[in-house]
C-alpha cells in the first residue's frame, strides 16, 4: 500500500506541473477526485470509501463540455496507468458501487475521443 500510495503522490505532482494552461480543468483536479479510490481499485478495499464516492461525485461535476470530458477522461487514463494491480471488476464496477456514472471508464484502453 505504501509503493501504491507514493506512486500516487508522484502522479499527482507531474499532474500538476503538466496540466494543460489550455483547461480549466486540471489533471491534478482529476487525480485528487480519484485518489480515494486506489484502494478499491486495487482490491484492497472490499467497497468504496466515503471519500471515493464523493471523488467519483465530483468528477463528473467537473467537466463543463465534450473538450473537458475528453481531457478529464486522458487524464484518468493517465492515472490508471500509474496504478499496478488495478482490478477490472472494481474498475467496472466503481460508478455504479457510488451510484454515479461516469462519462468514461476508469482505464487504461478507454477510447477518450468517443
Amino acid at each position: 500500500m505504501k509503493g501504491v500510495a507514493a506512486a500516487l503522490l508522484v502522479v499527482l505532482a507531474v499532474a500538476y506541473l503538466v496540466a494543460s494552461p489550455t483547461n480549466a480543468l486540471s489533471c491534478g483536479d482529476v487525480d485528487l477526485c480519484v485518489a480515494p479510490c486506489v484502494g478499491y481499485l486495487t482490491g484492497e478495499e472490499k467497497a468504496p470509501s466515503g471519500s471515493c464516492c464523493a471523488g467519483v461525485k465530483q468528477l463528473r461535476k467537473l467537466p463543463k463540455n465534450t473538450t473537458e470530458r475528453r481531457f478529464a477522461c486522458s487524464c484518468v487514463k493517465q492515472a490508471a496507468g500509474q496504478i499496478s494491480g488495478l482490478k477490472d471488476d472494481a474498475v467496472a464496477n466503481l460508478p455504479a458501487a457510488c451510484g454515479t456514472p461516469l462519462p468514461f471508464s476508469i482505464s487504461t484502453d478507454f477510447n477518450c475521443n468517443r
